[in-house]
């Protein structure tokens, strides 16, 4: 399936970035970004550890304040929301750290209960305990509900860390290198969950990875990101096949 088709199954744009730039201490990290996301679609961010793909994630939700250039999510600037519209915006678009962001004195239960009663979403005990179920199951760990994070392997993290994420219902996931320190078995498992996320909840995603396996299973279409610009397009067949010689030698390197 080409790139344009890809773009055409989708809906409207629900995030959109123009000419974003970020620099740190005198070194430009972001020069010049253009990204948009569509309803329902997942996109790869792909590139090697480091050149700033998560500082692009970070200045979605604001996170991060970027330099200069503009960032539309659900058509509102990010950078001039107030207090009260940036968390409001944090409640629809969901961010899975890269390292699980689980508090280590919480149960499980008592993690996943956090965002709720944080957004003071909803007080009914009951209810309460059905979403959280709910969201064990669909990242299939009930029967870690009452375990403590220091009991779970790596990959269990990564599925409780998501599970938290899903209790909210974002209509909008950013996933920084979901599958970094996990085995290569686990790492599929993860992808694929993330695919199974994007099938059930028609979710809207940018996926931050430098795993090529990843971003094959889970990626519409990818941006390759090298030295602060996206340096090629398409979808992972395009790329991967690409007539440009450096993109076909990051994926024979990577």
């Amino acid at each position: 399936m080409s790139f344009e088709n890809n773009i055409s199954e989708f809906g409207e744009n629900v995030i959109e970035i123009n000419n974003l730039e970020k620099s740190f201490n005198g070194r430009m990290v972001l020069k010049d970004i253009n990204l948009f996301l569509k309803r329902s679609e997942n996109v790869v961010v792909l590139g090697k550890s480091g050149i700033g793909k998560s500082v692009l994630i970070k200045c979605i939700v604001g996170l991060i304040q970027p330099d200069s250039g503009s960032l539309k999510v659900f058509g509102k600037e990010v950078s001039e929301m107030n207090a009260k519209e940036l968390n409001n915006l944090r409640t629809k678009v969901g961010f899975i750290f890269q390292g699980n962001a689980l508090y280590d004195s919480m149960t499980v239960r008592e993690n996943l209960e956090f965002p709720l009663r944080r957004n003071k979403i909803l007080k009914d005990k009951k209810k309460i305990e059905e979403l959280i179920v709910d969201a064990l199951e669909n990242v299939g760990l009930l029967e870690a509900i009452d375990k403590m994070p220091a009991e779970l392997s790596g990959g269990m993290k990564k599925r409780i860390g998501l599970a938290r994420t899903l209790i909210l219902k974002p209509e909008i996931i950013l996933y920084d290198e979901p599958t970094t320190g996990l085995d290569p078995l686990t790492s599929k498992e993860i992808s694929n969950l993330i695919l199974k996320i994007q099938t059930k909840y028609k979710a809207s995603s940018i996926v931050i990875t430098h795993d090529l396996n990843c971003a094959k299973i889970t990626s519409n279409r990818m941006l390759i990101l090298q030295d602060g610009v996206f340096l090629a397009k398409g979808t992972f067949e395009e790329l991967q096949n690409s007539d440009n010689e450096w993109v076909r030698s990051f994926f024979e390197m990577a």
